[in-house]
Order: C-alpha cells, then structure tokens, then sequence
C-alpha cells in the first residue's frame, strides 16, 4: 500500500459512533450539529471545484483500485475523520439503509426546509446519477467533494491534493457497494413474489419508473406523496416543484421508513398509497394483488 493511502488509513481509524449519531439526530438540540449539513453544496468557485476533481482524478490514476477501496472503507467508517462522531457509516450502515435511525429532520441550517429527508441505501450508487432527493449532484465525485468539505474535521481547511485522495477512495468504496443476494438474484420467487412480478410491470405500472437493474430511471417524479405534517415546506427539485430523485429498490424490506420524507413505515402502506391516491392511481388493486406485489417488493 502506498505511503499516501497509508496515511489516509491511519488517520481513518477510529470507532464508529453509530450511537452518538442517532442520539445527535433524534435529539435535535444541539445548535452546532443543527447547522451542520453533511451533504449540503459547498460554496466554491468553479475553479475551486475544478481543482478538487482534478485532484480526485490524479489520485484515482496514480493509486491501485484495491488500496483506494481499502483506504475509502475506512474513511466511510471512521467517526475520527469526522465531525461530532458520526460517520457515513452512522447513516449508510454498511452501505444501506439505517432502519433504527429512521427519517432526519430539518432544519440543519438557517434557512433550511422543515421537514425530513429518509437516508437512503447506496447500493449501485455509482450506477444512480443524479444524487441526492433534489438531484442536486450530477456525479458521485462532487457528491463526495461536498460532503467532504461540509463533514470531515479538515475537511475546510485541508490542501486540494488531500481531499482528492480522499474523494477519490471513498468513490472507489462506493462503487464496490450492492445489495445483498435475494431470492430475486437467485430466481427462487415465492409464487405470491412471481405474481407480484408480473403486476410490478404490468397493471401496476411500477417499471415504468422503477426499471432496469438497479430499479430505477434515475429521473425525476412528482407522485404525490403526502407531507407528514401541515407546516413541512418539504420542497423538491428547483427545476421541478414537488419532484424528487426515483430511489433504487434492492433489500427493500430492511430499508424502512419508505419514500423521500419516510412518511410510510411499510410496504403494504407505499403499495397502498400507489394505488388508491398516487399520481398513477386509481390502479384498482384487489387486496389479493396488493399482497402478491408486497410479497414481490420484500423479496427484491
């Protein structure tokens, strides 16, 4: 391993404060965390973001694939690199979703949205441009730039040559992440699950949007999902009011709570709102049909 990736591996060690991160979030009372924003856009010049991405592409030439896996596996789980404890690792446990951390709410700055935003899992991230509920983010390096520059401790403060190593081995962790194997992958459905199949591509429209192999179109839509409470602002893409990023599909059973804002807690409800009061409905879904496309989706 080189001398530079060693030292990035190092200064990653520490213990994951997954605790602490829930803790922080649930809370709410913290001013500082409250304004802190991991994934918010960093305010550089286009110079400046041209300088970081060059310097991600020159450590992602210079460097062995298996070292910057290595080095960004420990970045993303290091609560030593980052602010207050908490880690990529807090919210994307494992690359997926943190089911016990659940929705995070908003404001984290001044002149934030209320409301909340469900973290998702990142399996086949680098395959799901554009990035964030908003699409804010075209690619995966600017993405991590970012959150770099909002999140890691130096991350303000550190040369452009630093952040590009480790931009550019977190990226090379990222890529590496996928969902688990299901009996999806295997071809061993449930008859309920191959039913559901079929529905999932016909009456219910879902492959519409949720096509291809990571489940998504990577577009954007307005589907008419509920804001959880009256006075949520819950604003989507500029371009678009009300519109948010289509999320991948895979492990969808342990990736609760469901939609951008986490308002449904289960399958059967997000089926249920599709059908009854989505943009597409009325489906007209038997409650036969309904089970057999929730017995689908728990086997993704």
């Amino acid at each position: 391993m080189s001398v530079r990736l060693l030292r990035l591996v190092a200064l990653a060690a520490g213990v994951v404060a997954v605790g602490v991160a829930v803790a922080v979030v649930a809370g709410g009372g913290d001013e500082a965390t409250a304004r802190d924003d991991p994934h918010a856009t960093a305010g550089l010049s286009a110079d400046s973001r041209r300088r970081l991405l060059d310097a991600t592409q020159a450590a992602t030439t210079d460097t062995p694939k298996a070292e910057l896996v290595a080095a960004g596996r420990a970045l993303f789980r290091s609560a030593a690199v980052a602010k207050d404890g908490e880690s990529c690792q807090s919210c994307h446990t494992e690359g997926a979703a943190n089911a016990e951390l659940g929705a995070t709410p908003h404001p984290t700055f001044d002149g934030d949205f209320t409301g909340v935003r469900d973290p998702p899992a990142l399996f086949g991230v680098d395959r799901t441009a554009p990035y964030f509920w908003d699409a804010r983010r075209a690619t995966l390096r600017e993405t991590v730039i970012d959150t770099i520059l909002n999140h890691f401790r130096d991350g303000a403060s550190q040369s452009a040559e630093r952040t590009g190593e480790q931009a550019a081995a977190i990226v090379a962790y990222l890529s590496t992440l996928r969902a688990p194997r299901t009996h999806f992958d295997s071809g061993t459905l449930s008859a309920a699950a191959q039913r559901g199949l079929r529905l999932f591509q016909t009456k219910g429209t879902c492959s519409a949007c949720h096509g291809g192999p990571d489940f998504t179109d990577n577009r954007l839509h307005d589907t008419f999902v509920p804001k959880r409470t009256a006075s949520d602002t819950d604003p989507g893409a500029k371009a678009a009011p009300g519109a948010f990023n289509t999320p991948q599909m895979r492990d969808l059973r342990n990736t609760a709570p469901y939609m951008h804002n986490g308002v449904f807690g289960t399958l059967r409800e997000v089926v249920e709102f599709y059908d009854q009061r989505s943009s597409v409905a009325p489906l007209r879904l038997t409650q036969a049909e309904i089970n057999d496309l929730v017995a689908f989706l728990e086997e993704l």
